[in-house]
């Protein structure tokens, strides 16, 4: 019987997916039309801001907005992580690593978070900035669908699950919706 190779060392592996996106040229607008479907749901609906070569859900944030969704963007504090109610007019801030932030703003529970990462694999896995913000969230809000959003070369075979990793409803991708 084959013996697996072992898993990659997280660090190792998320300075050469990191590589991987920012040298990527997808076409956000194909996430876009993957969306597409959650517009049909209810509630509120999470998203983030687009930082060194994440896939940019802004144009779907502002098309749920639109058709009035409630919308959210992430703010993390010392150790937690909240959603606060987003509109096209909030005044943002380059917060942790200078990702923009609301300023402000009333904090909501989405529904749906739609939440970048560095790396994922088809069991739902999603390899993060290593901060845990969105797994702490995620234990915490259990019934939230998670969707990660990442470009088709973020995929590996397989992670390392840790104790505490929350695995993701699904992924989309530029080419496609995977659903573990």
């Amino acid at each position: 019987m084959a013996v697996p190779p072992p898993l990659p060392d997280k660090a190792v592996l998320r300075r050469e997916l990191r590589a991987k996106r920012l040298a990527f040229a997808g076409e956000p607008q194909a996430i876009d039309r993957l969306l597409a479907p959650l517009l049909a749901r209810e509630g509120p609906i999470a998203g983030y801001m687009a930082h060194r070569g994440e896939p940019d859900v802004l144009p779907f944030l502002l098309r749920a907005f639109h058709l009035r969704h409630t919308v959210a963007l992430p703010r993390p504090g010392s150790e937690t992580l909240d959603f606060i109610r987003w509109h096209p007019d909030i005044v943002m801030r380059p917060g942790l690593a200078g990702i923009s932030e609301p300023v402000g703003g009333e904090p909501i529970v989405p529904r749906i978070v739609l939440a970048p990462l560095v790396g994922f694999d088809r069991a739902g896995r999603r390899l993060g900035q290593g901060g845990g913000y969105y797994d702490r969230w995620f234990a915490g809000h259990p019934d939230a669908m998670r969707i990660g959003i990442a470009w088709s070369v973020q995929e590996v075979a397989a992670l390392a699950p840790e104790a505490w990793d929350m695995p993701l409803h699904a992924i989309v991708t530029e080419k496609e919706w995977i659903a573990p």
